[in-house]
């Protein structure tokens, strides 16, 4: 099997791709940049400013209160993107160094800078772990989220106020989450819709994509259990 063929079956694996790939292409066309305490943060032209302007007072906290931390995010990502992220408040995107955080989230009634700081540092550690050799394979998942989880709580000790981000943590910590390929598809076919439609994505052609996705999901699937079927011995 030639590389390029062993890509694109990688690719396939993991469905959040396909989802990433539209979300991307939408949001980056309408994205300006501007650099703030040494990191540059990407955003919408049209309704950016109050989002890049919390993810400012976010990365001045680190910096305030946690300067080694904050010259290790300044390190270790190359930019902040202010974007649509589904299933998730943000996410770290290895092909390019970038800490994404989904808009709904920073922009958030309840979301306190203190949380937004929290999700950077979180998203900064998987790049500086990355950055090490330790990957997010499906069997490293649960491991990797809790060093992650455990470095958010350290900054939220630093801060006066950083209660946020330890009731923030914990609640993620007690409840059970499933890091398989399947339930991160699951979250992701979950949540299409709505950031289609934040997108401005007509309701029609936002039902249309997730219907293909999740006819393309259950094909995968279909695929899979044909292949474990075929592979059982007779």
């Amino acid at each position: 099997m030639t590389k390029s063929r062993q890509l694109r079956k990688a690719e396939r694996r993991h469905f959040s791709i396909v989802f990433q790939d539209i979300f991307n292409w939408l949001a980056m066309r309408a994205s300006a940049k501007q650099t703030t305490s040494g990191m540059v943060i990407v955003f919408s032209k049209h309704n950016g400013s109050e989002a890049t302007d919390k993810v400012a007072a976010a990365l001045q906290l680190i910096r305030d209160f946690d300067p080694v931390r904050h010259r290790r995010v300044v390190r270790d990502l190359k930019r902040i993107w202010i974007t649509t992220i589904t299933g998730a408040a943000g996410q770290f995107v290895n092909s390019t160094w970038t800490c994404e955080l989904d808009e709904r989230f920073v922009l958030g009634e309840h979301t306190t800078t203190e949380q937004v700081a929290g999700a950077i540092v979180h998203e900064a550690t998987h790049a500086r772990l990355h950055q090490r050799g330790i990957g997010y394979e499906q069997e490293l998942r649960d491991r990797v989220e809790q060093v992650c989880m455990g470095r958010e709580l350290a900054f939220a000790a630093k801060l006066p106020d950083g209660e946020s981000i330890c009731r923030w943590v914990q609640a993620r910590q007690d409840r059970s989450v499933d890091y398989s390929n399947a339930a991160f598809s699951a979250r992701d076919i979950a949540g299409a819709r709505d950031a289609l439609l934040h997108l401005d994505v007509p309701a029609w052609l936002a039902d249309m994509i997730v219907s293909f996705v999740r006819w393309r999901h259950r094909r995968i699937l279909g695929r899979k259990d044909t292949k474990r079927a075929s592979d059982q011995p007779n």
